[in-house]
């Protein structure tokens, strides 16, 4: 969500020397007292360039009016985030009378860290931990501030390969735009683009297509989701492009200051929003949700009374029966006592990204990567390093499904406004493992309309299901991520259609193009033929190898939805060597295939069966 500004006065109760070199606001009289009351005032209600102009009035007036300064300093630095003009004022206040305020070197120290300025901020901090009477919090903090000095001037002199690529004028514009976030085809791109400010601040949801020339023209996602008189953004889109999942603020249905809500896509169109409730959403805050690649993990940042401190992030599990589980916290290794948001998890499953100000880093936030290790933990995470991560606020990063390509929001010297939408290529060194997916269109052999599908994807290792989805009711369009490392079956099936096979190996792949098809799919009638591309023997054998079972159990619901159906079982050798010795190895494993159903002992099985083995072909 869009950061909110508000201004915590800092001014002493009293000034802690008195001396005729300074006016404060206990002695400030006429027309400075006057600017100085009045911009008071117009802090109250978020007016900050004006009342900013009236302090400037003031300090014309009475130079050494050292209170106005300070909130001169304060209204740039925390408000209107002009750093060089938070600066000077402090610097001024600093001039007037060091000993005034204390908290004046903790401001200089953190503007120069917003400037990038990292051996005044580190001075100005030491200066300020020479303080008497320093709260141990603010004592804490200013000793990670140090570090991070520390950190950040290394960085700069060892940075990593960064060239960022504004997406254009069909995503950018003046207004700011973030959270982006993709399909793992890369053909949809989501974004939340921000209007007004202060207490007139609204965020909507856009969407932009990948072209041949670049990202078209980008557009609303629609009543269904968007409304005029809240907020709805800190999105993030399923790999298949089927669910949204987003952050709303002070809708009807709210549960906290910031829920997260979910829209499904049918067709070309969202459906009405829902509250995913409780245990998800509090009344507290919780918000920039994103959803595991295969659907089952919803990470998000939020605020609990069980966190580490300040925003947290969290992870929740889908139940088999669809409801989540009670939310876990990342735990030490990814939270800290300071804010973390904005995670991204890794269509590979174990790469996490998110953003952190409580982990050493270059002085705001920064972008982060964590790997799941084999005991379920996250390890200690590694800083993206300069110049990804500057001075500034890198809030949230989208890394492509291949590892390749990272998009995220900054502010740079190209943008249209303050807050654009850039792509870059991935430092190897932060890549996740690499993925591919499978999309597909879907649809009838003869009348080449769609169809409407139940995918199962299985690892065949293992045997386990990796995935189960379905196409699009409208377009028959399917989509999944898949890890490389593993060997998978891809089963589609429709009632009254043969169902469809497809092998995909990515066991010992780093790379590659993904896999797109056209499937036609046959109805069921007699003569029709369908090819088993999961069914696996060793070289010169028949017996069937586990990772066979899989398909061949899909053979069977499809017998059993089918009573009357009967199957031909055609084996299949290579056209090398010695063809008798190849016949009888057909027809041996077309044997263990007939054997394997009939073993099931389900009605009308056996009798379905004719095992007529035919070498060199199914």
């Amino acid at each position: 969500m869009l950061r909110c500004f508000l201004l915590a006065l800092l001014l002493p109760a009293h000034c802690l020397l008195s001396a005729q070199s300074i006016t404060t606001k206990e002695t400030a009289r006429g027309k400075a007292l006057e600017y100085y009351t009045q911009a008071d005032n117009d802090i109250a209600f978020n007016k900050l360039i004006p009342a900013d102009s009236l302090l400037r009035l003031a300090v014309k007036e009475k130079d050494n009016f050292i209170d106005a300064w300070i909130l001169i300093g304060q209204v740039n630095a925390q408000g209107l985030r002009d750093f060089q003009r938070a600066a000077a004022a402090f610097e001024k206040v600093k001039l007037l009378q060091a000993d005034y305020w204390q908290e004046v070197h903790f401001q200089l120290g953190t503007v120069y860290m917003n400037l990038g300025e990292y051996d005044k901020a580190k001075a100005a901090l030491t200066d300020f931990l020479k303080m008497p009477k320093i709260p141990a919090q603010s004592r804490m903090l200013s000793d990670k501030m140090i570090l991070d000095c520390d950190y950040a001037r290394q960085a700069m002199q060892h940075p990593v390969p960064f060239t960022p690529v504004n997406l254009g004028r069909g995503v950018n514009t003046a207004e700011d735009e973030s959270m982006p976030s993709l399909t793992a085809d890369g053909r949809q791109l989501y974004f939340t683009r921000h209007f007004g400010s202060g207490i007139y601040q609204d965020e909507d949801i856009f969407m932009s297509l990948q072209t041949t020339s670049g990202f078209a023209a980008a557009t609303s996602i629609g009543s269904a989701i968007n409304t005029e008189q809240y907020i709805e953004g800190a999105q993030n889109i399923s790999a298949a492009g089927k669910y949204l999942f987003f952050t709303g603020s002070g809708r009807p249905d709210a549960v906290g200051s910031a829920d997260i809500y979910i829209s499904r896509k049918v067709g070309d169109q969202w459906e009405r929003a829902n509250n995913l409730g409780s245990p998800i959403n509090t009344p507290g805050y919780e918000t920039q949700p994103c959803i595991s690649a295969d659907g089952k993990k919803l990470f998000y940042a939020g605020i609990r009374a069980t966190g580490l401190g300040g925003t947290d992030l969290w992870v929740s599990n889908l139940n088999p029966d669809g409801t989540w589980s009670q939310p876990q916290n990342l735990g030490s290794n990814v939270n800290t006592m300071y804010d973390e948001m904005r995670p991204f998890i890794h269509p590979d499953g174990k790469t996490l990204y998110f953003s952190s100000r409580g982990h050493k880093g270059m002085g705001n936030f920064d972008i982060y990567v964590s790997h799941l290790q084999n005991d379920g933990t996250w390890s200690k995470p590694e800083n993206l390093g300069y110049p990804i991560n500057t001075a500034g606020d890198e809030l949230g990063i989208y890394v492509t499904a291949d590892g390749g390509t990272a998009y995220y929001a900054s502010e740079q010297k190209d943008s249209y406004g303050q807050m654009d939408i850039y792509k870059f290529e991935m430092p190897v060194a932060a890549r996740p493992a690499y993925t591919s997916y499978i999309k597909a269109n879907v649809f009838d052999s003869e009348t080449r309309e769609p169809v409407y599908t139940q995918v199962q994807i299985y690892d065949l290792e293992t045997g386990k299901l990796y995935a189960s989805l379905s196409g699009d009711k409208v377009n028959g369009v399917f989509l999944s991520t898949l890890p490389a490392g593993k060997d998978y079956a891809v089963e589609v099936m429709k009632d009254g259609y043969l169902f469809y096979s497809h092998n995909i190996s990515l066991r010992d792949v780093v790379g590659g193009a993904p896999f797109e098809l056209d499937i036609a799919l046959k109805k069921i009638k007699v003569g029709e033929k369908m090819v088993l591309n999961n069914v696996f023997f060793n070289t010169d054998e028949y017996e069937l190898k586990k990772e066979s079972n899989a398909e061949i159990e899909v053979i069977v619901k499809m017998l059993q939805k089918n009573p009357g159906m009967k199957v031909e079982i055609s084996g299949h050798t290579d056209n090398s060597g010695d063809e008798t010795k190849n016949q009888t190895l057909s027809e041996n494993r077309a044997r263990s295939v007939h054997d394997y159903l009939l073993a099931k002992e389900w009605k009308n099985i056996g009798s379905a069966i004719k095992a007529t083995p035919a070498p060199g072909r199914w």
